[in-house]
């Protein structure tokens, strides 16, 4: 499967907002950690809004099995266009916990 053909079958409304909404560059200043961000994101959003983002999460982890982390790194801010790139696929995994524990 092509990058091209996984962009145009995964969804990231949700995760285009939470980065913009809580991943921009002040993150550090605001949130301290991409895992307290998350727990922010939690905290205001609804129900719906945190399913749909580990929904996301989820499946930009399946589209992306088997890449390195610097190939899912590319993906996500290239291919996806988010301005924020996880650290791992651990990551990742953790905020979907953390969203799913919140829902």
């Amino acid at each position: 499967m092509t990058k091209r053909r996984s962009r145009a079958r995964l969804q990231v409304t949700a995760l285009s907002d939470f980065v913009r909404g809580y991943l921009h560059e002040d993150v550090a200043k605001v949130h301290g950690s991409v895992r307290a961000a998350a727990a922010a994101f939690s905290a205001d959003a609804s129900p719906d809004e945190r399913q749909a983002l580990a929904d996301e999460l989820e499946a930009l982890l399946t589209i992306t099995s088997g890449q390195t982390v610097r190939d899912l790194r590319r993906f996500v801010s290239k291919d996806l266009g988010v301005s924020w790139e996880p650290k791992s696929r651990h990551e990742l995994t953790e905020l979907i916990e953390l969203l799913r524990a919140a829902t």
